[in-house]
């Protein structure tokens, strides 16, 4: 791949690298004081990252990049950018929620969004499926200070929704000179640095509130029938959701209340085993990690499986561009689900956090009109027997 040092000489990197800095005008009105509280917090922990570091300090993600001397405000255009982002060779995106991340490197292709959804459809490479009617505000954070003759600085375009919380990060992995200046085009094509633009868009933001913890949500004897007899009578995984919100029932709540034989409560330690069971096999599964605004979805066979300290992670860059990171022991419920299609029953495991949210769900590889692998079906029903819990 070709690098700056072999396009440019001296005196073109550094004007480059001086290009690609947020421009003064940017660096006005930004909250120094709450950017240098941030870094206060993570001399005492290097891996605080902006997630974790804006709930201590009680602001939303998007606040707290604001004030990042790196960062340029892009507005919220996100359609366009998103489709511009079509136009790089490799990139890699980065969606998470609250337990788990999911990253992944190749170039966004066949993106075609409607007025509330969208996807991105590359089975193996960047697969994603977008909410696209949440996606509110862009931020641009280039970061040239570690830069070397190799890599010329971290560049990426990132997310949030209308609160402020992450959606998903988009970086630049190109890095010759055509595509970085071609980046920084696009950056300075969109950027919105009028002060007082910004601070009505922090004024909007609500203040970050907890979200409750999960409580089990009982259905009458009549819809409860309604579930299991709607449930039976799928023919696409995806009517699921409409079944439930028709009855206003959260995931959980409702594999507690499915069909004999459907679901299966399993303890943590399950998705563990079910990683090391998919590694040992070598044959493909599929990774689903969301948020309020996306789903990624990796589909391929799992190499490189390595716990450190809460966090078990699968490291597999080399093989399939592809890294998860997932606090498993943190998964307030895991989950084997059945459910019914045209093409026979489809098998997944799921998570979810102690607020209710899908953490993360495993299926086994398949494409529409094809039954379910054996050899996830025999994955699933090993977890089943090791590792299933009594419901109440």
């Amino acid at each position: 791949m070709a690098t700056l040092h072999a396009k440019t000489d001296t005196n073109s990197q550094t004007d480059l690298e001086t290009n690609l800095q947020p421009s003064a005008q940017n660096q006005t009105k930004k909250n120094s004081a709450l950017w240098q509280r941030y870094q206060q917090l993570k001399v005492n922990d290097h891996f605080l990252f902006p997630l974790e570091g804006a709930k201590k300090l009680n602001v939303s993600e998007f606040e707290l990049l604001l004030a990042s001397p790196y960062s340029q405000y892009l507005g919220t255009d996100c359609r366009h950018v998103l489709q511009q982002l079509t136009d790089f060779n490799k990139v890699e995106s980065i969606v998470r929620n609250e337990l788990a991340v999911h990253e992944k490197i190749g170039k966004l292709e066949n993106v075609k969004l409607g007025k509330h959804m969208g996807i991105a459809l590359n089975v193996g490479g960047l697969d994603l499926r977008f909410f696209i009617e949440r996606w509110q505000y862009m931020l641009a954070i280039t970061d040239v200070s570690k830069a070397t003759h190799e890599i010329p600085g971290s560049f990426s375009i990132q997310f949030f929704d209308d609160k402020g919380a992450a959606i998903a990060k988009v970086f630049l992995r190109d890095y010759s000179q055509t595509a970085v200046t071609q980046w920084q085009s696009l950056i300075s094509e969109q950027a919105l640095t009028e002060p007082q633009q910004i601070a009505k868009v922090i004024a909007n933001l609500p203040t970050p509130k907890a979200s409750p913890a999960w409580k089990y949500k009982a259905l009458t004897t009549q819809d409860k029938q309604s579930l299991q007899q709607q449930w039976r009578q799928m023919q696409d995984v995806h009517q699921f959701h409409f079944i439930l919100k028709n009855l206003n029932l959260d995931r959980a709540s409702s594999y507690r209340q499915a069909p004999d034989g459907m679901t299966q409560q399993l303890e943590p330690q399950a998705i563990d085993s079910l990683l090391n069971l998919a590694q040992q096999s070598g044959q493909p599964i599929m990774t689903f990690v969301g948020n309020n605004g996306v789903v990624q979805i990796q589909t391929g066979a799992v190499h490189q499986i390595k716990r450190i300290g809460d966090w078990i992670n699968i490291l597999d860059k080399d093989q399939t561009n592809f890294t998860l990171h997932l606090k498993d022991n943190a998964l307030a419920q895991v989950w084997c689900v059945k459910r019914p299609t045209k093409d026979g029953v489809v098998t997944c495991i799921e998570g979810f956090d102690e607020t209710g949210k899908s953490i993360i769900s495993f299926f086994g590889q398949r494409q529409e009109g094809e039954a379910e692998k054996t050899y996830w079906q025999q994955m699933c029903a090993q977890l089943v027997k090791q590792h299933s819990l009594t419901t109440n």
